[in-house]
């Protein structure tokens, strides 16, 4: 399939598909050539993408997915697991980050209207 039907499917923008095979995010065979230079996206590729939006929901950055992907069908289901752990472990990291952001503008928004 073309890059506008894939889009239309996935719901990618364009440019964001050409970037993530800018960044290696396709498997070898994923993206053909037709004759005329088109590329080609396979099924493989529209599996590929919808993983990448649910990585990219979970938080992984682009680099963290593109190493997992290419090394997922060699782990065993305990290294995967040791994986998603990180992963959560770096989301509630993030989490109490944003709380105590969140507080602090809590704070100053309730001593400004104090003052007020």
């Amino acid at each position: 399939m073309r890059i506008g039907e894939l889009s239309r499917l996935t719901g990618i923008a364009p440019s964001a598909i050409r970037y993530y095979e800018e960044r290696d995010m396709f498997s070898p065979g994923q993206i053909l050539r037709s004759p005329s230079g088109y590329r080609d996206y396979t099924p493989a590729a529209r599996q590929r993408l919808e993983l990448i939006l649910a990585g990219r929901e979970a938080g992984l950055s682009l680099s963290r997915m593109r190493t997992q992907m290419t090394n997922w069908n060699t782990m065993d289901d305990s290294t995967r697991a040791d994986l998603m752990e990180d992963q959560r472990q770096r989301l509630d990291d993030q989490i109490a980050a944003l709380t105590r952001s969140r507080d602090i503008v809590a704070a100053v928004a309730a001593e400004l209207r104090r003052r007020g």
